[in-house]
C-alpha cells in the first residue's frame, strides 16, 4: 500500500530503490553471573582489547574512505574504550554478582544518560558515540557479530531505526543509493558522513520501520519526503526531478 512520510533532509538527492531493512541485533543479556567472577572479568578484558583492535581497523578504513575529519569519530570511540573509569566501573559491577554483558549494559547506559542530560550539543553527540561503543562491547561479550552493511551488493535504500557512525562508514555508495532513519538530525554523525559520501539521506522520520524489506521506496532528500510503494505516476515524477 502506498504511504507518504516526512523526515529531515540530511544529504541531498532523489533516488528510487527497494528497501534494505536493518533489523536491530538482539542484545538481551542475563543478569545473573554464570561462571566465576574472575572469568567474567577476564571476558571483559578480552572484549575491551578486541574492541580497540576492531576500532583501529575501522578508523584505517574510514580514513581512506571518508578523510581524517570524519574518521576521527572512531578515534573518539577508541578513547571511550580506553577510559580506565569505564572498565573499572564494569569490573566493580561484576563483583556484585552480575554477568559481564549486564555490567557493560548498566555502566554504559549510565554514561549515555549522563551525556544526554547535558544541555550542550557537543555532549549530546558524545552520547551517540557511547551508544555505538555500547552496542559493540555488549555484542562482543555475547559472542555476536554486528551486521555488516559492507556486504550489500545490490542497489538498495537502507532503512533503520538509526545508523551508528561505524554502520554508516560501511556503506558503499555504489550499492547503497540512500538511507532513511527513524531518529537523528542534520548534525548527527550519520548525516555528516552521508554528505561526505554524497549518499542521499533523510533522518528523523519516526515511522520508516513500518516499511517492509523489499518495498520500493522513493527517497527525496531535497524535500524530506519518502514514498513507500509509489504509484507509476510517483515514479515518473521522481525520474523527471
Amino acid at each position: 500500500m502506498r504511504k507518504v512520510i516526512k523526515g529531515i533532509a540530511a544529504s541531498k538527492g532523489i533516488v528510487i530503490a527497494k528497501a534494505y531493512k536493518l533489523e536491530e541485533l538482539n542484545l538481551e543479556v542475563n543478569d545473573i553471573i554464570s561462571g566465576a567472577i574472575e572469568e567474567e572479568i577476564a571476558l571483559v578484558s578480552k572484549v575491551f582489547s578486541d574492541t580497540i583492535n576492531q576500532l583501529d581497523d575501522i578508523y584505517k578504513t574510514a580514513l581512506v574512505k571518508l578523510g581524517e575529519e570524519e574518521a576521527s569519530v572512531f578515534e573518539a570511540h577508541k578513547a571511550i574504550v580506553l577510559d580506565p573509569e569505564l572498565k573499572t566501573q564494569v569490573e566493580e559491577k561484576i563483583k556484585t554478582g552480575i554477568s559481564a554483558p549486564k555490567a557493560l549494559e548498566v555502566v554504559t547506559d549510565t554514561f549515555v544518560a549522563m551525556f544526554e542530560s547535558m544541555d550542550d550539543e557537543y555532549f549530546k553527540a558524545r552520547a551517540a558515540d557511547i551508544k555505538d561503543v555500547r552496542k559493540r562491547l555488549i555484542a562482543k561479550s555475547l559472542g555476536l557479530s554486528l551486521p555488516s552493511l559492507a556486504e550489500i551488493k545490490e542497489e538498495v535504500i537502507v532503512i533503520a531505526e538509526d545508523l551508528t557512525p561505524s554502520e554508516t562508514s560501511q556503506l558503499d555508495a555504489n550499492f547503497t543509493l540512500g538511507f532513511i532513519t527513524n531518529i537523528g538530525g542534520r548534525t548527527s554523525h550519520a548525516a555528516i558522513m552521508a554528505r561526505s559520501m554524497e549518499i542521499p539521506a533523510v533522518v528523523g522520520t519516526g515511522e520508516i520501520m513500518s516499511a517492509s524489506d523489499g518495498d520500493v521506496i522513493i527517497l527525496n532528500a531535497i524535500t524530506g519526503e519518502i514514498i513507500i510503494n509509489p504509484s507509476e505516476e510517483d515514479i515518473k515524477k521522481a525520474n523527471v526531478e
